[in-house]
């Protein structure tokens, strides 16, 4: 899952020391600020309008993409270039050979095969010169490689820093959009199984009003973090609302869907929020939604909302399933 970005100069300080190292750069005064300010940057998103955030998100996600097609199509050169780098050097075995087995025969037909000595030896410095020249592209290449594999994971931890919800570490409705396209598209290819629960937490009103909101707050990245230890890595968890997260199953039906649910809501019951030794019970309304053939992403969001409109309508700590 996501990792909480740095609230610290101290961590931050760390995070810039930890790049540069990473580069080989020294740790000069300018390359330090320049690290520095560029994670003081992307952490702080709510400086930043919410236009120049949703702009500087799309950027990113379609410079992440650029540079990791041309990151792949750089491997395939690399691979193409291991490959001819071997058969030139076969071939070149066999010209050599060849062109020894022609010098021990030189003494009895010497003038009849100057010329294709001459021929030998010409391509046999060609090839070498070929040779030398892959080599040394291939070289060239995998320093390029490596420096865009560098790229592409700050590309990756500033989109992270994008799609995070400042509060509880999960994906914010940024991070959503950047990964429910993908994701319905591999479940529709490969007929696959994905799933949307949505789920509120039913009279969190009620705890703002008591407690205050900080106390609020700190309810919710406990259920956060109950959250992700009933799921897998490579479930989505979204902060979808102010007290409404989502989580997107993948590989995963109705069934599936509901089990994990229940087990949340086990793990709720046993670990309960303590403030000032009073336990804090939390309980939360459910929607389901499996995803159709014919729909999209968000069509399948749609249908998870209403079911936990169902859900919240008729009763608290409620699962409703949408239909299929």
């Amino acid at each position: 899952m996501s990792i909480t970005p740095p609230d610290n100069p101290v961590e931050v300080a760390r995070i810039a020391l930890k790049r540069l190292s990473e580069r080989g750069l020294p740790p000069t005064p300018d390359n330090y600020a320049q690290f520095y300010n560029a994670i003081v940057t992307i952490k702080s998103p709510q400086t930043k309008a919410p236009e120049e955030l949703q702009q500087a998100w799309q950027v990113l996600c379609q410079v992440d993409e650029a540079v990791g097609e041309a990151s792949e199509a750089m491997q395939q050169l690399i691979d193409t270039l291991d490959s001819e780098r071997g058969a030139m050097l076969v071939s070149l075995g066999r010209l050599q050979h060849a062109r020894d087995a022609h010098a021990a025969r030189r003494a009895s037909v010497e003038e009849t095969h100057n010329t294709l000595a001459d021929l030998l030896d010409s391509v046999i410095t060609s090839t070498n010169s070929i040779h030398s020249t892959v080599s040394a592209s291939h070289s060239d290449l995998q320093s390029i490689r490596d420096s865009v594999r560098h790229i592409e994971e700050d590309l990756a931890f500033n989109r992270r820093m994008l799609e995070q919800d400042a509060l509880t570490g999960t994906f914010n409705r940024q991070g959503l959009d950047h990964h429910l396209a993908r994701e319905v598209k591999v479940a529709l290819r490969n007929g696959g199984r994905l799933t949307a629960v949505i789920f509120d937490l039913d009279d969190f009103k009620q705890i703002n009003d008591t407690h205050g909101h900080l106390i609020g707050d700190q309810v919710l990245v406990h259920v956060a973090n109950l959250t992700r230890v009933v799921l897998r890595e490579n479930d989505l968890l979204v902060r979808y609302g102010g007290e409404e997260f989502l989580i997107l199953l993948t590989d995963t039906d109705v069934n599936g869907a509901s089990y994990v649910i229940d087990r949340l809501r086990t793990v709720a019951g046993r670990t309960p929020f303590l403030h000032k030794g009073q336990r804090i019970e939390v309980s939360f309304s459910t929607g389901i939604a499996q995803l159709r053939p014919d729909e999209n992403g968000r069509a399948l969001l749609l249908r998870a909302d209403e079911a936990l409109y169902r859900a919240k309508n008729t009763g608290k700590s409620r699962t409703e399933i949408a239909p299929a």
